[in-house]
């Protein structure tokens, strides 16, 4: 990093930030469906094209803005893309119908699209040698304030202020992330070669990193989208009650970055398999210990440090791949992530059908279990630790 860089600890909240408000931005609308549906005149199902218009928005650009990242310069493409993010957020206040809120929304996922592999760039960008998991995994912190704080703060308030000064706030905090986030244009120099999403799809590892993204991603939101289901209809719960489980699963992914400096220890080469097996195996005691509600919970916590772990491990696997092409390579995670997320329901929707949620486990377990197979090999293929730590 330059000799003028700001302290480490501000540019990792600056990029865990901009994570929670892309975050927050993506879970919103779900507990906001039923008072933007009566002032917009529209059904929930109507209100919720808008979560599409933003799940597509953000795999298109994360496919095609991504690599602008390797020759602008992440630390730029983030700063343009929190300016859009901001517009997009007063455009969704401002929405007198359905269609200009699908429109914003479709703004603010073009928006997301560029930010998230810049953000994941900079992370690694900024991470100094040997604390390469630490720094990164602080950084991904930033999803759990959005799935902990941000939403559930978010739903609250629109009660009181309404869902319209919802999106106004997000786009005053937004446009506070754009202003501290001018050190970061400085650190992340622009790349002499153009490049493109066929450019990192050539990268040699590129192709395994994709099944990875898949075998991980696809695994998690399988599970999850049907984890509500679970606890309203198998087990009879409330509402109120199965919100605990994003809850407790958000703690344990925020507490890991507390261990993540083992991480840093063995190595990236090394802790992968074992990461995805101890995920299989959660996996499988939340299919057949999940009738008890309080164990499952406890599993959840699990269930997000492991995911933290594993999300750690697959960015530095990917970043590490062609420093000249993060911007690019990032990109084509990103879309692979929220292809995830549009084909999960239903992946799983077949598992729950057939066999409740032990189904969709059951289908996580067996993409987690491929995952950690496949990590075997990066023993022979990647260096071992080099940090002073590890030494």
């Amino acid at each position: 990093m330059p000799v003028n860089a700001p302290p480490l600890w501000i540019s990792i909240a600056t990029l865990m930030c901009a994570i929670a408000i892309v975050g927050t931005n993506a879970l919103l609308l779900s507990p906001l469906v039923q008072p933007v549906g009566l002032e917009l005149s529209a059904t929930p199902t109507q209100v919720l094209w808008a979560s599409s218009g933003y799940g597509l928005g953000v795999a298109a650009a994360a496919l095609l803005l991504a690599p602008l990242g390797d020759t602008l310069g992440s630390g730029k493409l983030l700063r343009m893309a929190l300016i859009a993010l901001t517009l997009g957020f007063v455009a969704s206040a401002l929405a007198p119908s359905l269609l200009m809120l699908i429109a914003a929304q479709v703004l603010c996922g073009i928006a997301g699209g560029a930010a998230l592999p810049s953000i994941y760039t900079m992370a690694a960008v900024i991470s100094p040698k040997g604390r390469e998991a630490r720094t990164v995994g602080a950084v991904l912190t930033g999803w759990t304030l959005s799935l902990v704080l941000g939403v559930s703060l978010a739903a609250w308030s629109a009660e009181l202020i309404g869902w319209r000064m919802v999106y106004g706030t997000l786009a005053g905090l937004c446009a506070l992330v754009w202003l501290l986030s001018a050190p970061l244009a400085r650190l992340d120099q622009p790349g002499q070669v153009a490049t493109s999403p066929l450019s990192a799809l050539r990268v040699p590892g590129m192709t395994r990193g994709i099944c990875a993204t898949i075998g991980l991603m696809l695994s998690f939101y399988v599970t999850y989208s049907y984890t509500g289901a679970h606890a309203t209809i198998s087990l009879g719960l409330s509402t109120g009650q199965a919100g605990l489980l994003p809850l407790f699963y958000g703690l344990g992914f925020g507490s890991a970055v507390l261990l993540d400096p083992i991480l840093d220890r063995i190595g990236m080469a090394r802790a992968t398999s074992p990461v995805f097996v101890v995920a299989t195996a959660v996996y499988l005691g939340m299919g057949t210990l999940g009738n008890s509600y309080p164990v499952f919970l406890g599993l959840a916590v699990c269930w997000g440090i492991f995911q933290h772990f594993a999300l750690n491990l697959l960015v530095a696997r990917l970043t590490a791949l062609d420093p000249r092409q993060r911007g690019a390579i990032m990109g084509i995670y990103s879309t692979t992530t929220y292809l995830c997320v549009f084909a999960a329901p239903f992946v799983g929707g077949f598992g729950f059908r057939a066999l409740g949620l032990l189904g969709c486990v059951l289908i996580s377990a067996t993409l987690t279990a491929l995952a950690a197979i496949e990590a075997l090999s990066l023993r022979r293929s990647l260096p071992l630790p080099t940090s002073p730590d590890a030494a």
